[in-house]
C-alpha cells in the first residue's frame, strides 16, 4: 500500500475517531451515572464497561452515518463489514491513533531515505 493512501486511511480513522469521542462524550453528560467515577468498584467496572459499549457503538454508528462522505481515494469498501470494521477501529482511542501516526510518520521518513540503486 503507498504511503499517501495509507496517510489518507490514517487521517479517515482520526476523523471518525474523534466524532465517536465527542458522541460518547454527549451521552456521558446527558447520563450522569457515566460521567462520574465510583468509589465502588463493582459500579465503577459496570460504568467502565459500559463506557467502552458505548465507544464501540458510537464509532461503529459514526462510520455508518459517515461512509456515503468517503471518498473513493481512501480504497475503504462501502460494505457491511468494512463499516463495521471502520467502526471498531475508530473507538480505539487517542493512545491507538498516536501509535499508528508515529508509525506513518516513521514510514515517510524512511522513503525519503530510501536509496534505488542504478
Amino acid at each position: 500500500m503507498d504511503i499517501t493512501v495509507l496517510s489518507t486511511v490514517i487521517a479517515l480513522l482520526v476523523a471518525l475517531s474523534v466524532a465517536s469521542e465527542r458522541f460518547v462524550e454527549i451521552i456521558k453528560g446527558v447520563i450522569p451515572f457515566l460521567n462520574q467515577q465510583n468509589n465502588d468498584p463493582a459500579k465503577e467496572g459496570l460504568r467502565r464497561t459500559l463506557l467502552q459499549v458505548l465507544a464501540v457503538v458510537a464509532g461503529i454508528t459514526t462510520a455508518w452515518i459517515a461512509s456515503p462522505a468517503i471518498p473513493d481515494a481512501v480504497h475503504v469498501p462501502n460494505t457491511f463489514w468494512a463499516k463495521i470494521a471502520l467502526g471498531l477501529l475508530a473507538s480505539g482511542g487517542s493512545g491507538f491513533w498516536n501509535s499508528m501516526l508515529t508509525y506513518v510518520n516513521k514510514a515517510k521518513d524512511a522513503k525519503k531515505l530510501e536509496v534505488f540503486p542504478k
